[in-house]
Order: C-alpha cells, then structure tokens, then sequence
C-alpha cells in the first residue's frame, strides 16, 4: 500500500475518514447490490482517500467527501458489473470487515419487503443513489445535490421519478394500491 501513495496521510486523517466505514459498507452495498463487491468499492475509496488526501478540506464534511469519492468510483467502474444477483442471500456479517453495526437497526431487513427491496435494486444507479441518499441517509436535497455535483431540481426529478418507477413495479406486482402515493 506504501507504493501506491506518495506520502501517508497524517494519523488525524486516518481516524477521520475510518469513522465512515460502516456508513460507506451500507452505502456501497445499496449501489453495488452484492457484499463483494461492495466491500471491493469500500477499499477502493480509501486508497483513493489516502492517496488525494490532501485535496480534502480539513474541517468539511468528511462523510460527503467520501461518498462523493465512492459514488464516481461506482459510476466509473462498477457500473459495469450490473449483472450481480439482486439480493445476496448468504450476507454473513460476522465475516464482513466492514461491517460495524447497522445505522438503524435491521432497516433494510424489517422494514421492507423483499419486494419493495428488489424494487429498489432494480432502478438505475444515478435514481438509486439519490433515493437512498435522502430516504435512508435523511440527507437534504441541497446537500444530496452538493454530494452528487447536479442541481437541487435533478435531485428532485430523480427521487420523484425512483419512487414513482417503484410504485410502478408494485402496483404490477400487486403490493402497493394505484393512486397510494406512500410506499410499503
């Protein structure tokens, strides 16, 4: 690892952007679908943290910087690879180095159906990330389209057009009522 950066991050850093990592695991498992691969986007972030360390501001948002990093990572490499399972079955996360603890208990277990979760899975990334970013990380749609480098009305579009493509695939599926508006 020494080889790929010029010099090492300063230890202030290390223990700053580290206090992400469960947060990042859950974010990049929500964009990759598939554990793997998700703890594959985690490390690639940090080495990419590590070696632009200095183009972080100390005292901004370290959170931000890191998803921003994750997220053009995703969208330059792993959208490739879209052709992962929907749902990993077997996510045994005694075994997972990157998995902490849940942000909000079992959130994605409990309180979603399997079917509103391949809903989900199923829309486009740019939606997706949106989506997730402000229903499950309750980031504001300033701070989403900060995160994201697209204007406050795209951020809009792609959250009303992610839940209104779910909806759309529940209705057909016969979970969700037409003309609800709120999701299962």
């Amino acid at each position: 690892m020494s080889g790929l950066l010029s010099s090492t991050p300063p230890e202030e850093y290390l223990e700053e952007f580290l206090q992400h990592t469960s947060t990042m695991y859950h974010f990049a498992l929500k964009l990759t679908n598939n554990s793997e691969d998700a703890q594959d986007l985690v490390q690639d972030t940090f080495l990419r943290a590590f070696r632009y360390y200095d183009h972080y501001k100390p005292g901004t948002n370290s959170r931000s910087w890191l998803f921003k990093l994750m997220y053009n990572l995703f969208i330059n490499n792993y959208r490739r690879k879209q052709n992962s399972p929907l749902i990993e079955l077997d996510d045994d996360r005694s075994q997972n180095p990157y998995y902490d603890k849940p942000i909000k208990p079992d959130v994605f277990k409990n309180s979603f159906s399997d079917e509103v979760m391949l809903a989900f899975n199923k829309l486009k990334p740019e939606l997706k990330s949106a989506l997730f970013l402000r229903d499950f990380e309750g980031l504001k749609y300033n701070e989403i389209a900060k995160f994201l480098n697209i204007p406050v009305y795209t951020v809009k579009t792609r959250i009303h057009r992610a839940r209104t493509l779910m909806r759309k695939s529940l209705v057909q599926k016969g979970i969700h009522r037409k003309g609800s508006k709120k999701l299962p």
